[in-house]
């Protein structure tokens, strides 16, 4: 295109200016102004003027459409936007978009310098008439869209779209100002991107999409001539798409434009009269906006987790609404880590196994070990703002619906209304990295009572109390193995694979609850202010809980995909990432906001030897791995040909059920839960148990089916064998003092046991000591005193009897 040379001086374009304005006031027999206060503004703004334009004008930063997209690029999941739009240079848009454009508005743009002065005193005697004649030209549009868009008051948006004389001498002097210090390009370009087309499109991107699903390169003649049609009856398209719109006035105007172009000579009549036959051909784009409008119910669970990251994240603003109001302005291109064949893989699979009616949530994550890429969150709910026609709540609280079928509340990444659900055996695995980074090796042998006596105190009153009721009528709490089994000593392999709740309540006592805990918030457990475990740490009373091991505590899917990641990623953990590219408006790649956010939670080697203890779980034995007995699992992972380790957990009264399972480049926990009611008893049926490691199983295998096949290092010798171990001495019907005494001098943190416990030795003797074999140096040992119940004066005693297992069991695993 020509870019013309102006000839003109400040000074001839006031006079100009002052001759409109008093034709204009004199025809209106109304003025704005006075014909003094006219010429006060000529002298005072018009010659000097063009030095003073507002910044808007000259820069004019418009809110442009930020498009999310799966891990494909391609696949758009939704967008966000105030308005919808994205800017595109002059070469992205087709010449005949341009030449409709220029027929339908402004014919002489490249002859005026920004004010067509006869065109405006001929729409001025029009007016007075009776007719109805605009006279702005293209430049003085954008000018007027500009300052409309830049207004900050609602004020400011009057005075630059009312219509009065004032409005239209400010917007002519703006134009000729622009005019001067832009290109006839620039502000063709400007225009194009700033005008309203209707249907929320902003822009000839926006409206070429919105009405031919189609880049403004690849507009025809037709298309063309349609939407040049819309800026100046933007109403003409309300209801177009949806088939109620005046498509007839639309015709009737496109058709008029194609005449225009021909007259002007940028069309050839054949051309013109084979558009006009033909009909408006709206192909429209489906719009999606936000997580309510996804390309499935189902995705809203991810497109909701992804709006969460990005308003926390503090390099995207100051504060959450500034994080929001960038993302809807700021016309970025998001790839997000979803795996769009993933989603609807898991998607299906759970809806199939538990429908979207029924009250137990079925749901499971999938991220990636070493990125934190979150590639899938499905779950057996319709993501949904309709919720009028949901089931009854099963808490029996009518104030709120439901949360099936539909509904918005997080189920997997949880928020202040659904904190989680409780994680039960699951959270042995930090109990058992933290015994490992302590130096407790796998071969740790400890018996695996039906029923144990731990030293941690409980209510009176707690089912599972034994013992006699202390002064703060509190009694031991007394732990049970799913239906009562019990062994001699196991190993970690074995107490893991098996899920021993006796064996690893012991070796929490051995290592301290207050170093499982750190262990699960360094892996990613991130807990509930509410929760049992934040309320023992802010009293610094951790080693006092118990029950920590067994997973009382709420968590969420995400959090324990999260945790596990870190366990398969060489105990590298890696913050939840949605996702993997993030460009800006302008097409450049913002590295930084994609990059993983990633710290050693605990060193290789243990998490190494915590894979390998996991390995037993689901049947899986290689070099430097020693199960024994059947894995909780491995029923349901013997065709599963690759390297994988994981674990099973029921929550105390099947509240929920867990299945975590990983590869090295992916971690699946799935789980079932009652988000209404996460504390009902008996949701995990035994038939919805199996279900959870099914459907886990199989997501893990269609997350892993086009990724290469890895393993992991086999654990190291000093996390099979120990190093730099200490021998635990024995005792055996000795003075509890002296016994005491006796560990301690060997090196460890010895103290006598709270209660008594059954044994055949004298009543007040110590008989054993609550590990045996040995330990690292400074492990806390319990020296056990016996209640003398077993004691018979004619028979020698031998030491220690295993605990009662005749009490029923807890019912977890």
């Amino acid at each position: 295109m020509e870019t013309l040379k102006r000839d003109r001086s400040p000074l001839r374009d006031g006079i100009a200016l002052l001759i409109c304005g008093v034709l204009a006031g004199v025809l209106a027999a109304a003025a704005a102004f006075p014909l003094v206060g006219l010429g006060g503004l000529v002298a005072e703004n018009s010659v000097n003027s063009f030095e003073s334009l507002p910044t808007e004008l000259t820069k004019p930063t418009l809110p442009q459409t930020t498009y999310v997209y799966a891990s494909d690029g391609e696949t758009l999941i939704t967008s966000f936007y105030e308005e919808n739009r994205r800017e595109v240079s002059l070469d992205e848009v087709s010449p005949v978009m341009i030449d409709a454009l220029l027929a339908a508005e402004d014919s002489k743009f490249y002859e005026h310098n920004g004010v067509d002065w006869a065109g405006i005193i001929r729409a001025a005697v029009a007016n007075q008439g009776g007719d109805s004649q605009g006279a702005s030209t293209l430049t003085m549009q954008f000018v007027r869209n500009t300052l409309i868009y830049s207004a900050s008051t609602i004020d400011e948006v009057i005075a630059a779209s009312e219509d009065t004389y004032e409005r239209k001498l400010r917007e002519a002097r703006y134009a000729m100002g622009i005019e001067e210090t832009m290109s006839k390009e620039d502000i063709l370009e400007g225009y194009l991107n700033v005008i309203y087309l209707g249907n929320q499109a902003y822009g000839v991107h926006a409206g070429s999409y919105t009405y031919f699903n189609k880049s403004p390169s690849e507009l025809t003649a037709a298309e063309a001539a349609t939407l040049a049609s819309l800026p100046k009856f933007p109403s003409l398209a309300d209801g177009l798409l949806d088939g109620e719109g005046d498509d007839q006035a639309i015709v009737d105007r496109r058709n008029w434009i194609l005449d225009r172009m021909v007259g002007l000579g940028k069309l050839e009549q054949a051309e013109a009269d084979e558009a006009k036959e033909l009909p408006l051909g709206l192909n429209p784009r489906p719009v999606r906006s936000e997580c309510v409008d996804v390309a499935t119910p189902n995705w809203g669970f991810f497109c909701d987790y992804f709006k969460e990251w990005w308003t926390s994240q503090e390099a995207f603003g100051e504060t959450e609404r500034d994080r929001m109001s960038l993302l809807k302005r700021g016309g970025f291109k998001i790839v997000t880590s979803l795996d769009a064949k993933l989603q609807d893989q898991a998607t299906e699979r759970l809806t199939e196994e538990v429908s979207v009616n029924n009250s137990a949530a079925l749901g499971s994550v999938t991220i990636t070990p070493g990125t934190g890429h979150v590639r899938a969150m499905a779950v057996n709910r319709n993501y949904s703002l309709d919720q009028t026609e949901n089931k009854p709540r099963t808490d029996g609280d009518d104030s709120k619906p439901s949360n099936y079928p539909n509904t918005t509340i997080p189920l997997l990444s949880g928020n202040d209304e659904v904190s989680g659900y409780p994680a039960g055996s699951t959270f042995k695995m930090f109990t058992m990295v933290a015994a490992l980074d302590a130096g407790f090796p796998l071969r740790t042998a400890l018996p695996s009572p039906g029923r144990l006596t731990s030293q941690y105190l409980t209510a009176a009153s707690d089912p599972s109390a034994c013992g006699s009721t202390t002064e703060n009528d509190q009694r031991h709490w007394c732990p049970s193995n799913d239906g009562g089994w019990s062994s001699g000593p196991m190993n970690m392999w074995a107490m893991f694979g098996r899920s021993s709740n006796t064996a690893f309540v012991q070796l929490q006592q051995a290592v301290g609850t207050k170093k499982a805990y750190e262990a699960a918030v360094a892996s990613g457990i991130d807990f509930a202010p509410d929760s049992t475990a934040t309320q023992h740490a802010e009293s610094d009373s951790l080693n006092d809980y118990g029950t920590f091991t067994l997973g009382f505590d709420a968590t969420t899917p995400l959090e324990m995909a999260e945790a596990y990641a870190t366990v398969a990623a060489e105990g590298l953990h890696c913050e939840p990432l949605p996702v993997m590219q993030v460009f800006g408006a302008d097409g450049a790649e913002l590295p930084d906001a994609a990059a993983p956010q990633c710290d050693q939670a605990f060193p290789k080697e243990v998490a190494n030897a915590a894979v390998s203890a996991g390995r037993c779980v689901v049947g899986q034995s290689p070099e430097g791995t020693r199960c024994s007995g059947n894995g909780t699992a491995a029923s349901y992972t013997g065709n599963f040909d690759r390297p994988l380790f994981g674990k099973t957990g029921t929550a105390d009264s099947d509240r929920s059920y867990w299945f975590i399972g990983s590869t090295p480049n992916a971690t699946t926990a799935t789980f079932v839960g009652d988000p209404d009611a996460s504390f009902r008893s008996n949701v995990a049926t035994a038939d919805l148990k199996v279900s959870v490691k099914e459907v886990g199983v199989s997501i893990l295998k269609s997350a892993v089916k086009d990724l290469p096949e890895e393993d992991w290092s086999k654990p190291t010798n000093a996390m099979i064998n120990g190093k730099n171990l200490v021998s635990i001495p024995s005792i055996d019907c000795m003075d509890a003092d002296d016994a005491r005494s006796r560990v301690a001098n060997a090196g460890f943190d010895a103290s006598i046991a709270a209660g008594t416990f059954d044994s055949d030795c004298k009543e007040g003797e110590a008989f054993s000591t609550s590990m045996t074999g040995s330990a690292p140096s400074g492990s806390p040992i319990y020296i056990l005193v016996s209640n003398g119940k077993d004691y018979k004066e004619d028979e020698p005693t031998d030491g220690a009897t295993p605990p009662d297992a005749s009490t029923p069991p807890d019912d977890r695993d």
